[in-house]
């Protein structure tokens, strides 16, 4: 494998750690805000139940979440067993599917 090759996985792998890790970020402190918890208690591999978000304040953060990121959810995206890696990898893969605002036209 090229050294050009490796560098741009590389720097990739870096960008997508740098997305995850400001995602996780904005997560953890909108939880910590809505939930009301510390922010040290909200680790990726955190059940929700062991914060104490049962499945009808899930439900209900999905829509904070929406509105946060400005994104659409997979209606389909069930928190009530998720962890908060989960809502994490949710939030990313509603922000790769968003359209990107066209700068033509």
């Amino acid at each position: 494998m090229s050294a050009t090759i490796i560098a741009a996985r590389r720097a990739a792998a870096k960008r997508e750690f740098f997305t995850m890790s400001t995602t996780f970020e904005t997560v953890r402190s909108l939880m910590a805000h809505e939930f009301e918890l510390d922010e040290a208690a909200i680790l990726p591999a955190t059940p929700l139940v062991d914060l104490g978000v049962d499945s009808l304040a899930a439900l209900e953060f999905v829509f904070n979440l929406e509105d946060a990121f400005g994104v659409t959810l997979d209606p389909r995206t069930d928190l009530r067993s998720a962890q908060v890696q989960d809502v994490v990898a949710a939030v990313e893969a509603a922000r790769a599917a968003a359209p990107v605002a066209s700068l033509a036209g």
